[in-house]
């Protein structure tokens, strides 16, 4: 059976990249990134599962999936035009992407998938920090977590567990790794914006909450309280929390080997090892 190696929550904030570029080692972006992919590289996965939302690149308001697999061969990106990011062309593990929606359909989530897709900064922002290489194939999922109404925390947290039941059911001896992404508090374009900026961070004790409950592994405090409109008055995207709370429902009730808080950003950088398989 497939083996489920590591989990991971990071942001993917677009100007990751060029900021990295222009900064080096002097970047905390840099630095952090470095150690998730420390303990990535020790986890030593075959394939990886992307967690993210979409932000109306590859859908839009005519075909708005809640839940969405992309189960291509292939796909690239980025097709937003990520600054400072290379074009990629990345492999698709379908098979896997098949069998997991077909498990998924099974246990009740009505699944969209797709096999004619792009990915945007959403999914690529990492994994151009994470495996520079582009050499792992991925499985990528996308979540709404924009687009009101999005799904409930505890959707998404039994989301998690149903995506962690159908890897470990994947007759393989594939090595799989989950790489789920997104802001805590995050104001994009709206009227909380900083001055002179396009972003901004309306809530930083409601991230810092949230990093509470997850080194204390208190995921049902967490689930209670993460309804749709409190995750929105932390910012428009602060709902990507949700991908977040599908990386907890994959790895259940287990404090992270790793979490750094980046307040100023409204973001977060997280890793588990599997109860399994500890680096």
């Amino acid at each position: 059976m497939a083996k489920l190696v590591g989990v991971y929550a990071v942001p993917h904030t677009p100007s990751f990249v060029a900021e990295v570029q222009l900064n080096g080692d002097r970047s905390e972006t840099s630095r952090f990134f470095g150690q998730i992919k420390q303990h990535l590289d020790q986890a030593k996965p075959d394939v990886i599962f992307t967690v993210n939302n979409d932000h109306f690149n590859t859908f839009f308001f005519d075909n708005w999936p809640t839940f969405a697999i992309g189960i291509a061969e292939t796909t690239s990106g980025p097709n937003d035009q990520t600054p400072g990011m290379p074009w990629y062309d990345l492999k698709v593990e379908a098979n896997v992407a098949r069998y997991v929606l077909s498990h998924l359909i099974k246990e009740g989530f009505d699944f969209t998938s797709s096999v004619d897709f792009e990915i945007d900064h959403g999914a690529l922002v990492p994994l151009h920090f994470l495996t520079p290489a582009m050499n792992l194939p991925i499985v990528p999922i996308f979540i709404n977590c924009v687009v009101p109404p999005l799904p409930t925390s505890r959707r998404c947290y039994a989301l998690g567990r149903a995506i962690a039941a159908a890897i470990r059911t994947w007759d393989s001896d594939v090595r799989v790794a989950i790489v789920a992404s997104g802001s805590l508090s995050l104001e994009i374009g709206g009227p909380r914006v900083d001055v002179d900026k396009t972003f901004g961070i309306p809530d930083p004790p409601w991230a810092s909450w949230v990093l509470d409950r997850i080194t204390r592994c208190e995921h049902d405090e967490l689930i209670a309280q993460a309804t749709e409109a409190r995750m929105l008055a932390a910012g428009n995207v602060a709902g990507e929390l949700l991908s977040w709370i599908i990386a907890l429902g994959i790895v259940g009730a287990s404090p992270p080997q790793i979490l750094i808080n980046q307040p100023a950003l409204g973001n977060a950088f997280a890793a588990w090892s599997t109860r399994s398989e500890r680096p």
